[in-house]
């Protein structure tokens, strides 16, 4: 099969899974793989780079098509953080020697894509991390770092697993109110007794207790320092929305605002109001569509704009019939 017979490939790698694809410009799947992690930050840039070429190559093979075949190539990474990891993974992706122009972009912009109906909009990440991400009709984007609270970035999965821990440190103490989440961050780790949790915790740092859908379930059920903090999370996410929104010309317009991550699979609306509230004081208009489809089809319509087109309106849902379970199944809880 020739370049020219328009047939592009999308990937979305991140900290869990990365799935790749290969699919007509009219939306019919050919080939699809899925992989482990390639977030080269977490697992070195040498297992991010046998991820990718494996993953790649199995959706080939399974496609039927050559690695000079393709019309277009877009790979949608987490980690893709800075200039230089252009660079970095674009010296990993020019040896696999495929055919078309390539985009190497951070995996919050396949999600937008995945998740918009027109061609603008911003994307409100939310699982263990958060980024807020976001382009405009001509194309152009800005988002926020996504590197945690330190960079501007608060509402993940981990900032209020954190935020509950404080609050158990400081109901102890007698500093904050009583809370379940005494009960529970004490269930999770297995322990009797407050300081016997924070003797624990205070050793293992690094592997702080990740509570945030635990969190959810007890705000829900009313404890009202659960609530405060979750609620605070969907501001920050609201803020960060309408800062991005703003950067783009789309503020105050009717814009799509997508909502992707494990943090808006939760059935309570807790998180998720909060933010509404925060980003309609400045675009009321604002169009909220939660995410449900795999972010890999954001990769696979970018790669049909970076071919040239054209984009059947129809192609998104062509896409999702045409995979299997692997890539349907939701992704783990903790992103």
């Amino acid at each position: 099969m020739s370049g020219s017979a328009r047939v592009v490939l999308g990937v979305d790698g991140g900290g869990s899974k990365t799935h790749a694809v290969i699919a007509t410009l009219g939306g019919s799947v050919l080939g699809a793989a899925v992989r482990g992690p390639s977030n080269w930050e977490e697992i070195g840039l040498p297992r991010a780079a046998d991820t990718l070429d494996r993953v790649v190559s199995e959706a080939l093979d399974a496609a039927g098509v050559p690695r000079d075949g393709l019309s277009a190539s877009v790979f949608g990474l987490a980690g893709v953080d800075w200039d230089s990891d252009q660079d970095r993974i674009g010296n990993v992706l020019t040896r696999m020697r495929l055919s078309g122009p390539r985009l190497i972009t951070n995996d919050s912009f396949v999600a937008l894509r995945a998740g918009l109906t027109g061609r603008a909009g911003v994307v409100v990440v939310a699982g263990t991390g958060t980024v807020v991400a976001g382009r405009d009709a001509d194309g152009k984007t800005f988002r926020t770092w996504g590197l945690g609270p330190y960079f501007g970035d608060f509402g993940a999965g981990s900032d209020i697993s954190e935020k509950a821990l404080q609050a158990v440190a400081e109901a102890y103490l007698g500093k904050g109110p009583a809370t379940a989440l005494t009960e529970l961050l004490c269930a999770h780790e297995r322990v009797g007794t407050v300081p016997e949790l924070l003797e624990k915790v205070s050793r293992e740092q690094d592997d702080l207790p990740y509570i945030a859908h635990e969190l959810m379930d007890v705000a829900q059920e009313g404890d009202q320092v659960a609530r405060s903090i979750v609620e605070h999370a969907g501001r920050e996410l609201g803020a960060n929305a309408n800062l991005v929104a703003g950067r783009l010309g789309l503020a105050r317009s009717d814009y799509e605002l997508v909502l992707a991550g494990g943090l808006f699979r939760s059935a309570t609306r807790i998180l998720v109001d909060p933010l509404l509230a925060v980003v309609r004081t400045v675009s009321p208009d604002v169009h909220p569509i939660r995410l449900i489809k795999p972010p890999v089809v954001g990769a696979v319509l970018l790669a049909f704009e970076l071919a040239g087109g054209p984009v059947e309106d129809s192609a998104s849902d062509l896409i999702v019939t045409g995979l299997d379970a692997s890539l349907l199944a939701a992704p783990p809880q903790r992103l």
